[in-house]
């Protein structure tokens, strides 16, 4: 591990008191090739702690299916079903986990999985797509869709009802679902009735908030740059690849966005939000104050976390319900 990776996070007396001693704990991510496996290893292991703490089968009620499906490129594409016990079928949810383009896997964003089944009632199928740079864009996007198109295409098996239909993700993977949600507009896909974007990565263009942010817990500018490097690779950024760099997002699903304020994916987000608005998506924005990238995972106990991922059950209820 390199001395930067130990250096004391910046920007700790514009946090949240609650959430300071977690922040200034984090140290930076690099997202540089050389740091990748040893970043990839603590992330993986993390994760794997606080997967096994989740007691998805006790008093929540949530099944919890691991399975393979063929992917594309020949390759296999594993997914994790999460669904409480119902007779009826449940609303479907695709998510795709955080972790930058290059890091992150299943048990990257179990808990939430498991308390959006819950609370939401629905069936979420979370996609352990290809990272980069080994797998560069659109291998991600790719495996998203390819989980996204199973789930709809089994829902009678699955227990789950085709017709209504949400995406979400978070950080890299609030890109994926955002391209997913335009990829299934212009093919004239299975409709999306809302897509939940969490402190998404949404644009691979510098923003005011990426070059103030440099040094932030979480994410900092000069990683979320890297990232967007590594998964684009020799490709152009274009709209395609980029969901912000797409010209018209007309005719897009409602959408809810969440961000933090200390975070260098602020202002993407906020843009985004209001450029949906300017064509005629409904759209919320929430800047979750004094908070930053990743919060609620590191602190999913902390009360403004516990309302975020209330705010997200919400969203689906709503959107299922109309």
């Amino acid at each position: 591990m390199t001395q930067t990776n130990l250096t004391r996070p910046q920007g700790l007396s514009r946090i949240d008191p609650a959430l300071r001693d977690t922040a200034a704990g984090l140290g930076i991510v690099e997202f540089l090739v050389e740091s990748l496996p040893a970043e990839r290893e603590h992330v993986n292991r993390v994760a794997a702690e606080r997967a096994a703490a989740v007691d998805a089968t006790g008093s929540d009620g949530i099944a919890v299916e691991s399975r393979s499906i063929a992917g594309p490129d020949g390759q296999q594409l594993r997914l994790r079903l999460y669904q409480g016990q119902t007779d009826s079928a449940t609303p479907l949810v695709v998510y795709a986990h955080g972790g930058g383009f290059v890091t992150g896997n299943l048990d990257t964003d179990h808990a939430t999985c498991v308390e959006l089944a819950r609370e939401a009632g629905c069936l979420v199928v979370s996609v352990d797509y290809r990272l980069a740079p080994e797998y560069p864009c659109p291998a991600a996007l790719d495996d998203v869709e390819a989980g996204f198109r199973y789930a709809v295409q089994n829902c009678a098996d699955l227990n789950a009802d085709a017709s209504r239909v949400g995406v979400m993700g978070r950080d890299a993977g609030a890109a994926l679902v955002a391209g997913l949600a335009q990829r299934m507009f212009d093919e004239e896909g299975p409709q999306i009735l809302v897509q939940i974007l969490h402190q998404p990565m949404l644009d691979s263009d510098t923003t005011p908030s990426r070059r103030e942010f440099q040094r932030t817990p979480g994410l900092n500018g000069p990683a979320v740059s890297r990232a967007w490097g590594h998964y684009l690779g020799h490709a152009s950024a274009n709209g395609q690849r980029v969901p912000a760099h797409r010209t018209n997002l007309e005719g897009l699903p409602p959408t809810f966005i969440t961000c933090s304020e200390i975070d260098p994916c602020r202002d993407e987000a906020i843009d985004y939000a209001n450029r949906l608005l300017h064509a005629y998506v409904h759209t919320e924005l929430h800047v979750v104050a004094a908070t930053f990238n990743g919060f609620d995972s590191v602190v999913p106990d902390w009360v403004v976390s516990q309302e975020n991922r209330a705010l997200h059950a919400q969203t689906l209820r709503r959107a299922f319900t109309a």
